[in-house]
């Protein structure tokens, strides 16, 4: 659904629904007042404070959903950031208080909107922790009960706009799942649409009144996976205007910037972040700016300081399950660039094999760490290395030079990574002409470990084509596509053909 941090950080939003319940608490203004502080607290990343507010609502107005409602999303933003199985169990624990409260409500009034709003927003955030635990089929199903809720809510207060988050979110996601999972789809009844999801989301975020944050950061990541990088970026501006010190909006900034390869703006982001989170005292997060800072030392080939920072970012990791093979691959990379060999093969050690799919990443770096336990990084391979961090960041001649250098002396393997990395880098200047030549002499090529190169190298082929004018020959690259299997980033890759080819047949 997307890159795993990318995937996580799409979740960790908070509903932020303040719609009055019936008068429950003896002093309704204070408990509106309680909740807004609370909820300016957990956007302000202070989470024991938010607890605090929420827990003195929970005490004044036992019988009304909304400090248990909104005292679970604590733990929701805890589990999605560090998946701490303790919030995971609060949650759930706190979301059941939330669904009994409100069905209880329904039963002595079935036209009572705000119980059917905040349990939808329950089951909501129900499917989302369960989507980010893996369990696939329970996030739709949860997701579901809350679309219908949120649905019946609607159809009583039409001009609801805070609704339509749930209905974007929901209906954006059911449309984004995979191939291999479309049966779920079968079995709801609901299809999803990810232009209707976007639409959903764009008006929550203009016109929201109580979801307009979350619309916003749940719409800036949508609009970034769909390549609508600009878009994305001026909507997730206007959330660090307004919340300057949160450090998962900062730290998605500057991930993003790392990924633009404006690595100065992500080196400031990161940096700023560490340093909320040092006066803050937060310990949630510090692991991701780390992170973040080894990414984009990485780029710029600087493996002493890409070491340092992916080392701090591990340290912080309060879970070792939730260490990414992708950060003790480049860490024993770093450790082996920098001559420490028996370092490096103790980091290669800790890979973890992987059986979900859609941790594509996580799957192909556990192959590769595996493989460098028995064969130590060469030249060649560190030329490689280099040489991608330098297309990246743009430094297209140095780039070059180095590819060149390893078809000189690398092996099939080596010598069709250089070549796809020429036919990207020749890509990115939009030299199709010269990017297309490659992929002729890298089709003939057959390597045996890196198989995935071959089809990714037809996609690419196919955009080329595509921008040349040349429709019949890029559709015929995209669905050569379908003739290659069982390689690494299969799905991911499947998946963004048929959206090509889809968006090609029918002409938009």
């Amino acid at each position: 659904m997307m890159t795993r941090f990318l995937h996580s950080l799409l979740a960790v939003g908070i509903m932020v629904l303040f719609i009055l319940m019936p008068a429950q608490a003896q002093d309704e203004q204070r408990v509106h007042s309680i909740i807004i502080r609370g909820i300016d607290q957990l956007y302000n990343m202070e989470f024991d404070q938010a607890v605090s507010s929420f827990d003195e609502v929970i005490r004044m107005a036992p019988q009304d959903p909304r400090g248990f409602f909104f005292k679970s999303t604590v733990d929701y933003w805890i589990y999605m950031l560090s998946k701490e199985e303790k919030a995971y169990e609060r949650f759930f624990a706190l979301s059941d208080t939330v669904i009994d409260l409100c069905e209880k409500l329904l039963d002595a009034n079935e036209e009572d909107w705000p119980a059917k709003f905040y349990l939808g927003g329950t089951y909501g955030f129900r499917g989302l922790m369960h989507q980010r635990n893996g369990s696939i089929f329970k996030a739709v199903w949860d997701g579901k009960k809350g679309y219908n809720r949120l649905e019946e809510c609607a159809l009583e207060k039409p001009d609801l706009v805070d609704a339509q988050m749930g209905f974007g979110l929901f209906t954006y996601l059911v449309g984004k799942i995979p191939k291999s999972f479309r049966w779920i789809v079968n079995i709801i009844g609901f299809s999803g649409d990810v232009d209707l999801g976007l639409k959903y989301l764009r008006n929550a975020a203009e016109n929201g009144v109580y979801t307009r944050s979350e619309a916003t950061f749940y719409l800036s990541q949508f609009l970034y996976q769909e390549g609508n990088q600009d878009d994305a970026f001026s909507y997730l501006d206007r959330l660090l205007l307004k919340h300057p010190d949160n450090t998962l909006f900062l730290l998605t900034y500057g991930s993003w910037q790392s990924r633009r390869e404006n690595i100065d703006s992500a080196l400031v982001a990161a940096r700023k972040a560490v340093e909320i989170n040092n006066r803050k005292k937060v310990k949630y997060g510090d692991e991701i700016a780390f992170n973040v800072l080894a990414q984009c030392y990485w780029l710029k080939n600087d493996f002493q300081s890409a070491k340092q920072n992916l080392e701090l970012s591990i340290q912080r990791v309060e879970n070792a399950d939730n260490i990414s093979n992708n950060m003790y691959y480049r860490l024993g990379v770093c450790s082996e660039v920098l001559g420490d060999r028996a370092g490096a093969v103790e980091t290669y050690k800790k890979v973890k094999p992987v059986n979900d799919k859609d941790r594509a990443w996580d799957t192909f770096n556990y192959r590769k760490g595996r493989e460098r336990i028995s064969a130590p990084l060469s030249d060649t391979d560190l030329d490689l290395i280099k040489a991608q961090n330098e297309a990246a960041m743009k430094h297209f001649d140095r780039a070059m030079e180095l590819f060149g250098r390893v078809l000189q002396s690398g092996s099939t393997d080596q010598r069709a990574l250089a070549l796809y990395g020429m036919q990207q880098t020749y890509f990115n200047q939009e030299k199709h002409d010269s990017s297309l030549a490659i992929h002729s002499d890298l089709a003939q090529v057959r390597p045996p470990a890196e198989t995935w190169i071959i089809p990714h190298s037809y996609f690419l082929a196919g955009q080329s084509l595509e921008k040349q004018g040349k429709k019949s020959e890029a559709i015929d690259a995209f669905e050569m596509i379908e003739e290659f299997d069982d390689y690494d980033f299969q799905q991911s890759l499947e998946n963004r053909a048929d959206r090509e080819l889809e968006r090609m047949n029918s002409g938009s």
